[in-house]
């Protein structure tokens, strides 16, 4: 059962608008019923039933003192199940009509006499509802807490074996008022006690992630989980931080909403302002940079990064530095920016390549700077547990913004350097990109039928669960 929770549940008043929604449908519901219910019959299997001990008072007999110990559930059977969201802030759970069996030792004393054997409880028609308060504390933290139960028997016959068990078999209806009784109100603890250990385990689940040594991705909540008879949605923050200081992005998420969907069990959908939040932590970090010289081009590449490779490009470089090694600079002038429309992913890359020459023995040189605004359209896939992305460029646009060596047309350095970005740069950032970051499931859950809807703003993504895979 407390699997089933954690799967139905999940990772100021102020309105924060999310980045990141989840939404289990009601084929999740019906799937998570299908496990937790294995998880609740080998809960009850071993259940802990306390030792019994009273007396009461049987006509022509007196006094009876009994002890009923060593209880032990042998057999049960659960019959009709049923989980439901309850709409506004609970789920409720129950279930009908089950069966169980469960034995133990007793033991009687009437008057001087001494009588001890073995019996059998047989339950039936057991009736189970159980309510759970689902919100959050306020500070983007998911919390739970018991509503209400409830615990019906229907019947429990006891028989007595051993001593003179064929005696006590006839006053057995006394004592099947008391353990009906205690036994319905153990359930009812057990299932609290289920409910708030539940809750500390989510006192414990971190509210970000710790993706590099750059950035933190936090995944709070940001609203109380919404609550209806079709699903249950949660309203994640999905804003990266540097982890050398928090400071919000300049732009906020927009709003965006899921579509009504049943054919999967969850959806998770991702807005632009995700990975626009990631590209300002990592920008701000200095970490879009990359430097190009001869050691870093792969040893195959054609095309040495020295002065001549400008001979007919920059005639004045050549004339003051023949044949003069040389480095680019290739590095983000403002933050990349993600664009989602229906069916397509767009990549707007503000660059700039600032040209040195790297005289023997001396500092580097600046001699030219190139202003470079790339576009570029990204495959997102799901590997594993991971969202990546593989990115393909459509266009470069070169501009000359300063230089120490004259002015000079740029078309054919445009070319040359869409050579060197496809070639040298751009399998770098997709090998960073193929490790993907991680999405928000549970523990020994795989990701099974996944789908990846992309509209305007935001994508979804939309899986089976498989536990235990």
């Amino acid at each position: 059962m407390l699997w089933l929770l954690v799967v139905l549940l999940g990772v100021g008043t102020e309105a924060v608008t999310p980045g990141i929604k989840t939404k289990i449908t009601l084929k999740g519901l019906d799937y998570g019923k299908q496990v937790g219910m294995e998880f609740l019959k080998l809960a009850l299997l071993q259940l802990p039933i306390p030792d019994f001990r009273g007396s009461y008072s049987v006509p022509l007999v007196g006094q009876v003192e009994y002890a009923v110990t060593g209880f032990q559930v042998n057999t049960i059977n659960l019959g009709e199940s049923l989980v439901a969201f309850a709409p506004s802030s609970r789920i409720k759970l129950s279930m009908g009509s089950a069966e169980a069996q469960v034995n133990g030792h007793w033991s009687v004393k009437v008057s001087l006499i001494h009588d001890n054997g073995t019996l059998k409880l047989h339950v039936g028609d057991m009736m189970l509802a159980v309510l759970i308060e689902v919100g959050w504390d306020g500070t983007g933290r998911l919390v739970v807490s018991p509503a209400g139960c409830s615990c019906h028997i229907g019947h429990l016959d006891v028989t007595f074996y051993g001593g003179a068990s064929w005696l006590y078999n006839i006053f057995t209806g006394a004592l099947e008022h008391v353990l009906r009784q205690e036994l319905g109100n153990k359930l009812c603890k057990e299932i609290q006690n289920a409910v708030e250990a539940l809750e500390q385990t989510l006192q414990t689940i971190p509210e970000s992630s710790h993706i590099s040594s750059l950035a933190d991705l936090d995944y709070s909540l940001v609203a109380p989980p919404l609550i209806t008879e079709q699903s249950i949605e949660l309203n994640l923050k999905g804003e990266f931080y540097s982890r050398a200081g928090h400071k919000e992005a300049p732009v906020p998420p927009a709003p965006f909403s899921f579509w009504e969907q049943n054919d999967r069990m969850l959806l998770l959908g991702v807005s632009d302002f995700v990975a626009n939040s990631a590209a300002f932590v990592y920008y701000g970090a200095g970490a879009l940079s990359w430097n190009l010289t001869d050691s870093t081009v792969p040893k195959k590449f054609p095309i040495h990064i020295n002065t001549k490779i400008f001979k007919g490009l920059v005639p004045e470089l050549l004339k003051r530095f023949p044949d003069t090694p040389m480095a680019l600079q290739i590095f983000a002038r403002l933050p990349p920016w993600l664009q989602t429309q229906p069916g397509t992913l767009q990549l707007l890359l503000p660059g700039a390549v600032q040209a040195f020459i790297l005289p023997n023995g001396t500092s580097p040189v600046p001699v030219f700077l190139l202003h470079v605004d790339i576009e570029a359209s990204a495959q997102v896939f799901i590997s594993g547990k991971n969202i990546g992305a593989s990115l393909k460029l459509t266009n470069v646009s070169l501009t000359l913004a300063h230089s120490d060596v004259g002015p000079f047309p740029v078309d054919r350095i445009e070319t040359l350097l869409y050579v060197a970005l496809k070639a040298a740069i751009l399998p770098r950032i997709n090998r960073k990109l193929k490790e993907g970051l991680p999405l928000p499931t549970l523990p020994k859950t795989s990701l099974q039928d996944t789908a990846i809807n992309i509209q305007e703003g935001f994508l979804v993504i939309a899986t089976n669960v498989q536990y235990g895979a």
